[in-house]
């Protein structure tokens, strides 16, 4: 009997752990770099933000891996989330402005950073856009469809990780 009753704990603690969610990411993505949300629902980097305190109206950081289920902004907390509200306006694109631009419907799926963005509300910060690559799908990525991957990060960052800087 004790070894059922082990048996059983045993399997579902097991379950438990495997069941956890993971990040839906392109399989090529290695970085370490926080994702940037300004405004609650606009994706940027650093150089949306700017290194003058004067411009940041209040920032906020997310280390935590936050429940998919209550945080529409889950898939891009893999590496932290920076939250930042700025005292300038942000010029931005949605997600359906850039699918109609490469020709691709409009409520295709867009990755950024290599990251599903797993909610429609988010738009992507233009100042932002280092590089947009269209994604064929491949046995690899396992894609059902052509999808966009909009890069904020440089190369650099996207080999070296990113590095800190001090806001002034």
């Amino acid at each position: 009997m004790k070894r059922v009753i082990f048996t059983l704990i045993f399997t579902f603690c097991l379950t438990n752990i495997y069941s956890q969610d993971t990040y839906v990411k392109l399989p090529t993505v290695k970085n370490n770099c926080p994702t940037i949300i300004i405004e609650k629902d606009i994706i940027g980097n650093e150089s949306a933000i700017g290194t003058k305190k004067e411009l940041i109206a209040e920032i906020s950081v997310l280390k935590d891996k936050p429940n998919r289920k209550e945080h529409k902004f889950f898939n891009l907390t893999e590496n932290g989330i920076i939250f930042v509200s700025l005292k300038k306006e942000t010029a931005f694109r949605t997600q359906s402005e850039m699918n109609e631009f490469f020709g691709i419907e409009k409520n295709n799926r867009v990755y950024v950073n290599g990251y599903l963005i797993e909610n429609s509300d988010y738009k992507i910060a233009t100042e932002c856009i280092m590089e947009i690559e269209l994604v064929e799908p491949d046995s690899e990525n396992k894609l059902e469809k052509k999808a966009i991957n909009v890069w904020t990060l440089t190369k650099e960052e996207r080999i070296n990780g990113c590095e800190r800087q001090k806001v002034n």
